[in-house]
């Protein structure tokens, strides 16, 4: 099988970070906002991930504000393993990106929550929806 990732509709940060992204972007209270939350399966493997602008730095994450959004939703998602999380910062470079996110999956455990950390807005734009081979459709939720 191979990597496949839909976007899971309905997720949410907590209150005062989604006022905070309403507030810092102009967004309506009104509108509803998907963040980058997915259910990622690889072989017989599915996994819960986010993608979080930002980098590790001194071996921790710093996020930016849409990041921590998207982080705080996967926490907070109603599937999936929530005893364990992973950072896993992804850069480009000689090895391809889809290698370093099916080596991620394959480390984790089967419905593991993973955070996959990089510059979303520069050097991974466009290349993430072809890493996790993003298909058509979403997995609704309801909170």
């Amino acid at each position: 099988m191979s990597l496949a990732s839909k976007i899971i509709d309905g997720t949410k940060p907590e209150p005062a970070t989604l006022a905070e992204l309403q507030q810092q972007m102009g967004i309506p209270k009104d509108t509803s906002i998907n963040l980058m939350v997915l259910e990622t399966s690889f072989k017989d493997k599915k996994v819960y991930v986010c993608w979080s602008g930002g980098a590790i730095e001194d071996g921790q994450p710093k996020l930016t504000l849409v990041g921590r959004a998207a982080l705080e939703a996967l926490i907070n998602l109603p599937l999936g393993d929530s005893s364990k999380l992973v950072f896993q910062e992804l850069k480009m470079g000689p090895t391809p990106l889809k290698d370093k996110v099916r080596s991620a999956i394959m480390r984790a455990d089967p419905g593991m929550k993973i955070c996959f950390i990089g510059d979303m807005s520069g050097e991974l734009d466009g290349h993430m929806h072809k890493a996790f081979n993003l298909t058509s459709g979403t997995i609704k939720i309801a909170h």
